[in-house]
C-alpha cells in the first residue's frame, strides 16, 4: 500500500502562471496530481492524498498521523454509517488539539488519549467527551488492534430534560400560526413525534388522506449538502395520523416546511421569548409528545411505533420520569385491591 509518511513538499511542487501550486507524486505505480490555491504545508499535502487516494482499505506506513488515520477510518465505513455520522465524524478530527492529531498511533499510548480527554472535559459536555473517546478509540484500534487505553472519562451527568406543558405548547402554536404560519406545520409534527429531518424529507406522495407515511429524511452530508437517506432505524418506518388541517397545508405548500432548516432553532427561540417562557428546541417537542402519552397511560408499545422508536431501554433513558409516574399509577392499581375493606 502506499506509503505517505515522508511526502516533502520539494521538488514536488511547482508554481504555476496563475499562482496555484501544483503538486506531483508517483505512488505505488500511480500518478497522482493536486493543484493548490495557496502555497500548501506538508500536512496539508498529507491531508490531501489521503482525500484523493480513498483507498478502500487502510494505508500502511512506518508512520501514521492520527488525522490521516481518522480520515482512512471513515474512508473505510463511509457507505454503512448514516451521512450524519459520516459528517460528524468527519468534523471531529479538527476539534481536537493539533497535538493529538499530528502524534503518530503506531506510538500511541493511554496516556496521551487520557490527555486529550482531560483537554476536551475542560469545556465539553461529558456526553460530548465520551463520544469524542469512542471515536479516538475506535480509529486506533481500526490500525492497532491491540491498543488498550483504560481512560477515565468525566462522570455522566443526569439530567432532567425541560419538557414544556400543555399550556405552553397551546400558547407556543397559537402564537406561531399568527406571527411565523411558515413554521406551523413544522412544530405541529414535532408535536406529533416527528424528528426534525423526517418532517424536512416530507412531501404530498406521502399522505393519504390525512395519513402520513413516514419513510426518509433530510439530513446534511459531509459536503453540507442535503440530501435524502432511510429514516434513522428500520423501526423509524411508520404510519400515523395527522390534523387534517396541517396534512392541507402539506399539499397546498408542496412539503411540511420550505425555509431554512438552519432558522427553525432562532425562530423557536423568539418565540419562546416573546412569550416569556422556558426556551425548548424542535426536538423537545417529541419529548413532549412521549411524555404526553406516557403520562395519560398510553401503552409503551404504541408510544414507540408512534414515535418510531427502536426499543424500550431508548423510552427508558429519555423519558424515565414519565415511566417513573406509570410505575407508581400501577402499583396505586394494586394498592386499590390489598386495601378493599373486604380483602
Amino acid at each position: 500500500m502506499a506509503n505517505l509518511d515522508k511526502l516533502p513538499s520539494e521538488p514536488n511542487l511547482d508554481k504555476l502562471p496563475s499562482g496555484s501550486y501544483r503538486y506531483r507524486k508517483q505512488i505505488d505505480g500511480r500518478k497522482v496530481t493536486i493543484t493548490f490555491d495557496h502555497k500548501p504545508s506538508d500536512r496539508e499535502i498529507l491531508l490531501a492524498l489521503t482525500d484523493k487516494l480513498q483507498d478502500t482499505a487502510p494505508i500502511k506506513s512506518d508512520k501514521l498521523p492520527f488525522v490521516v488515520a481518522a480520515k482512512q477510518y471513515i474512508n473505510l465505513k463511509r457507505n454503512v454509517l448514516s451521512q450524519s455520522t459520516v459528517r460528524e465524524y468527519g468534523r471531529t478530527p479538527g476539534r481536537l488539539s493539533q497535538e493529538f492529531t499530528d502524534k503518530d498511533i503506531y506510538t500511541m499510548d493511554a496516556t496521551d488519549v487520557q490527555a486529550e480527554i482531560n483537554r476536551l472535559s475542560a469545556d465539553h459536555s461529558p456526553k460530548t467527551v465520551r463520544n469524542f473517546h469512542a471515536f479516538i478509540i475506535s480509529v486506533i484500534n481500526t490500525f492497532c488492534p491491540e491498543f488498550r487505553a483504560n481512560t477515565t472519562l468525566p462522570q455522566k451527568v443526569e439530567n432532567s430534560p425541560y419538557i414544556p406543558t400543555d399550556e405552553e405548547v397551546q400558547r407556543f402554536l397559537a402564537y406561531i400560526k399568527e406571527e411565523r404560519p411558515r413554521y406551523y406545520c413544522l412544530c405541529v409534527l414535532g408535536m406529533y413525534g416527528l424528528r426534525r429531518s423526517e418532517i424536512l424529507a416530507i412531501k404530498p406522495t406521502d399522505l393519504d388522506g390525512n395519513t402520513l407515511k413516514i419513510s426518509k429524511a433530510l439530513v446534511e452530508d459531509e459536503n453540507n449538502e442535503w440530501v435524502i437517506k432511510s429514516t434513522k432505524t428500520p423501526k423509524s418506518t411508520r404510519e400515523i395520523v395527522i390534523p387534517q388541517e396541517v396534512a392541507d397545508m402539506i399539499r397546498e405548500n408542496g412539503c411540511a416546511f420550505s425555509g431554512q432548516p438552519s432558522n427553525i432553532k432562532k425562530v423557536i427561540d423568539t418565540a419562546c421569548k416573546r412569550l416569556g417562557i422556558q426556551r425548548f428546541t424542535l426536538h423537545k417537542l417529541r419529548h413532549y409528545f412521549a411524555t404526553k402519552l406516557l403520562s395519560e397511560n398510553v401503552d409503551v408499545i404504541t408510544v414507540m411505533s408512534l414515535g418510531g422508536w427502536s426499543d424500550v431501554r431508548t423510552l427508558q433513558k429519555h423519558y424515565a420520569h414519565a415511566l417513573e409516574e406509570k410505575k407508581k399509577d400501577a402499583i396505586k392499581i394494586i394498592d386499590s385491591v390489598t386495601t378493599h375493606d373486604n380483602f
